[in-house]
C-alpha cells in the first residue's frame, strides 16, 4: 500500500472573504473638497498679504505734490 503524502497540510486553509472597500474611502471625498477650500482660503489670503506689500513698497518711493 502506497502512502500519499501529498494532500497533507499543517496550516488549514482560510475561508476567501471579500473585503468591503467602499467603507474604506467613504470619508475621502470630504477630505479632498475641505483640502481645496482650504488650500483656496490660505493661497487667497496670502496673495492678498503680497499685495498689500507690494502696493506698500511701490507707494513708498511715489510723492504726490499738489499745486
Amino acid at each position: 500500500m502506497k502512502d500519499d503524502f501529498e494532500e497533507i497540510r499543517a496550516e488549514r486553509d482560510r475561508p476567501f472573504r471579500y473585503k468591503q472597500e467602499t467603507k474604506q474611502y467613504a470619508g475621502l471625498w470630504k477630505q479632498i473638497a475641505l483640502g481645496i477650500v482650504v488650500g483656496y482660503c490660505a493661497l487667497g489670503l496670502l496673495s492678498v498679504i503680497g499685495w498689500f506689500i507690494a502696493v506698500q513698497v511701490m507707494s513708498s518711493g511715489l510723492s504726490f505734490n499738489l499745486p
